[in-house]
């Protein structure tokens, strides 16, 4: 089977594998929705705007709610199923097959980036449908990117993460003790401009701050360029990435906890 056949092969399974979970499902794509609508219908129709994007509370939600669909899709999804698979043996098992593991890689990685495109566009159409928000062919090119890049950053962080996850029991405490802190510090949950001064740079410090920046900006009515869109807040995202694919080949792990 050629290189491309193989990858499909695999992108498919994996792809399948996801939407076949009803959990993985209802928490990268229904928890959002919930979000959405349930913070919509608390915060939505004043007619105030937060001080840093200049959007209306409602249409803040949008973006916001895209970053945790982004967040939830990749690093979440990934670094809870490879700890299952890992300690049920799955891993072990793929590792004796003749499957490259830069096929495994990519294909899990694509498939997540897949999903988290689908959850931004159902988001956005939920958006643009409930919000009113602003749709151009320069903010979808620059939502597209961030998804694309973002998505991709978050699985080498998830795959990192699974080196520190000791077994399946502590894969869910673990993935929600990093990742909630951060979406409340990092203005997902709220403008972080309203957060103390010493919050903010803590948030500012992690990739999801900087994920949830670019969505704001691109969808920012002050948005200009042929993509709205800042690379600054991309880089760094892309950073962290590098980082956590770097980690990842140093430490990743094939074996249960108990095979050590």
């Amino acid at each position: 089977m050629t290189g491309f056949r193989l990858f499909w092969h695999q992108f498919t399974f994996e792809w399948k594998m996801f939407w076949r979970n009803p959990a993985s499902v209802f928490f990268s794509v229904g928890l959002p929705l919930v979000f959405l609508f349930l913070l919509g219908a608390v915060f939505g129709g004043a007619e105030d705007k937060d001080p840093t994007y200049g959007l209306l509370t409602d249409q803040y939600l949008v973006p916001a709610i895209m970053t945790l669909g982004i967040v939830s899709a990749s690093f979440v999804n990934v670094a809870m199923t490879i700890v299952y698979q890992r300690e049920l043996g799955v891993l072990k098992r793929l590792r004796g097959t003749p499957l490259p593991t830069s096929i495994f890689v990519s294909a899990r990685t694509a498939s997540a980036v897949v999903n988290s495109g689908l959850i931004a566009l159902v988001i956005l159409f939920a958006g643009y449908v409930a919000y009113g928000i602003d749709i151009d062919g320069a903010r979808l090119l620059g939502t597209l990117i961030i998804v694309v890049v973002g998505s991709v950053s978050f699985c080498a962080l998830g795959f990192a993460l699974t080196i520190v996850i000791p077994n399946q029991a502590a894969a869910p405490a673990i993935t929600n003790m990093i990742t909630l802190p951060l979406y409340f510090i990092s203005g997902v949950f709220g403008d972080a401009a309203n957060l103390p001064t010493f919050l903010a740079t803590i948030g500012e410090f992690f990739p999801i701050y900087h994920l949830g920046a670019g969505l704001f900006e691109t969808f920012s009515p002050d948005a200009s360029g042929v993509i709205a869109l800042d690379p600054k807040n991309l880089a760094i995202v892309a950073a962290w990435g590098v980082a956590g694919l770097l980690v990842s080949f140093w430490k990743f792990r094939w074996e249960p906890q108990e095979s050590n």
